[in-house]
C-alpha cells in the first residue's frame, strides 16, 4: 500500500500521521496496542524512516501515543476526567485543538525538521572532514 500522494497534497509524514490516528479513533487500535514499527510502516507506504518518525513525534504529541524506547510505540489511554474533561496524557478528548496547540505542534515539527537537517550537515561535515585528511596524508606522501 503507498499513500494517496497524487490525490493527497498533505506530506506524507501527515497523512501517516491521519491513517495511525483513523485506526486509534476507529477502535483498531485499542489501549496499550502496540503500533506497528517503523520499518512495517515504511515498508507499507514506501516511504523513509524520517518520516514514519515525524508522524509518530505528531502522534506523541497529540498524546495519542507514547514510546518506549527499545520496544515501540503504544496507544495512550485516553480517560475523559469527569470534571474538566482532560485526557490522561494532557489531551482532550471532547474539545477541538486550539490554535496555540495547532503553533506548537507546527513548532515542535519545524524543530524536529531542524535536528534532522544538523544530523545530515554534520554526517557531510565528518565525511569532508575524512575527505580532507585523506587528501592531506595523499599529498604528504607525494612530497
Amino acid at each position: 500500500m503507498t499513500l494517496p500522494l497524487d490525490r493527497d497534497h498533505r506530506p506524507p509524514y501527515v497523512q501517516v500521521a491521519e491513517y495511525l490516528r483513523r485506526q486509534i479513533e476507529s477502535g483498531q487500535l485499542g489501549p496499550g496496542d502496540k503500533l506497528p514499527s517503523s520499518r512495517e510502516l515504511q515498508e507499507k507506504f514506501g516511504i523513509a524512516s524520517a518520516t514514519v518518525q515525524n508522524a509518530l513525534r505528531a502522534l506523541k504529541t497529540e498524546g495519542l501515543i507514547y514510546s518506549v524506547s527499545g520496544r515501540g510505540s503504544f496507544v495512550r489511554r485516553h480517560e475523559v476526567d469527569p470534571e474538566g474533561g482532560q485526557a490522561e496524557g494532557g489531551a482532550s478528548t471532547d474539545t477541538p485543538p486550539t490554535p496555540a496547540d495547532d503553533r506548537y505542534f507546527r513548532l515542535a515539527m519545524e524543530v524536529e525538521e531542524l535536528k534532522h537537517d544538523m544530523t545530515i550537515m554534520r554526517t557531510t561535515l565528518e565525511d569532508l572532514l575524512k575527505l580532507t585528511q585523506q587528501m592531506a596524508l595523499h599529498i604528504d606522501a607525494q612530497a
